[in-house]
């Protein structure tokens, strides 16, 4: 059963891109803002000046940049009079006068925080791509993108949606879900993720979807003995298996000819696939 978890905006935002990549510009805003306040050092920057960055990204970002900041809810605008606007007060704007922007003041502690994991959100969603279908494949592949960043409360919320969708892969998702209670409990409950963790892996063939398991199973292993002895455990690392380019060319024929099948078989109302190599980057303004 899916489980109801309290999130914070940026893990919202962050799945919400995962969902829809068309609202990519929500995390394109947000890292404008980040690079200009680390080039000004300060937290208030020109409206005109924070516009620019993002619309050399996105044409029509000048157009609806209301809208975005509205749905974004991260950050306000303020006029040279003092007025503040957020949420769905920047409508009452007029673009006319000397307007500033800043991160919303319950953020500002925590900005290197903030910056660190829309940059390591950025990263991810670059390695997805437009497709009519979400299948097994890209599921696993993305979450251990997301595991791999340290990214463990989003890996959390993510994991408990895609195993109401891939029921049969369960078993993975929960895998690194132990893995990560593991690394994060008190010693005493620690020790028990950790060998639930051992059970788990044992029912996972060696390789799956091009994970290397017999490695991961020695991670886990090296963990559990770590901390039966008090030690401090290790941070792991999920690794594919390296394939030539004679299986990788086999692997994309067959994979075509499966997509093709399926557009003509199934329908599903997700839409993300996950490429195997990071795109060579568009222009944009972006560079944290």
């Amino acid at each position: 059963m899916l489980k109801l978890r309290e999130r914070d905006r940026l893990q919202s935002l962050f799945l919400e891109v995962l969902e829809d990549q068309n609202k990519r510009e929500l995390l394109l805003y947000s890292l404008c803002y980040i690079q200009l306040v680390k080039k000004e050092g300060s937290f208030s920057i020109s409206l005109d000046e924070f516009l620019r960055c993002a619309y050399r990204s996105f044409r029509s970002s000048r157009n609806q940049w209301k809208d975005v900041l509205v749905e974004l809810n991260l950050l306000k605008i303020t006029d040279i009079y003092g007025s503040v606007y957020s949420g769905k007060d920047i409508y009452k704007i007029e673009e006319n006068s000397l307007l500033f922007i800043s991160l919303d003041t319950a953020y500002l502690e925590d900005f290197h925080l903030i910056s660190t994991r829309l940059v390591k959100y950025w990263g991810i969603v670059h390695k997805l791509e437009y497709g009519k279908l979400w299948n097994a494949q890209d599921a696993v592949s993305l979450g251990v993108y997301i595991f791999n960043e340290e990214l463990y409360e989003e890996y959390m919320d993510y994991a408990e949606i895609q195993k109401e969708r891939f029921k049969r892969e369960s078993a993975f998702f929960e895998v690194l879900e132990e893995i990560i209670m593991g690394l994060t409990a008190k010693r005493e409950e620690s020790l028990l993720h950790w060998l639930e963790a051992m059970e788990r892996v044992k029912k996972l063939p060696e390789v799956y979807y091009g994970i290397n398991v017999e490695k991961l199973k020695k991670d886990i292993e090296n963990n559990w003995k770590r901390a039966q002895k008090g030690k401090r455990t290790e941070r792991i690392k999920v690794e594919f298996i390296k394939q030539s380019k004679k299986d990788n060319f086999w692997r994309r024929l067959k994979d075509t000819f499966q997509r093709i099948y399926n557009r003509f078989v199934y329908e599903r109302p997700w839409n993300i696939h996950v490429k195997n190599t990071r795109p060579e980057p568009t222009k944009e303004c972006v560079n944290v």
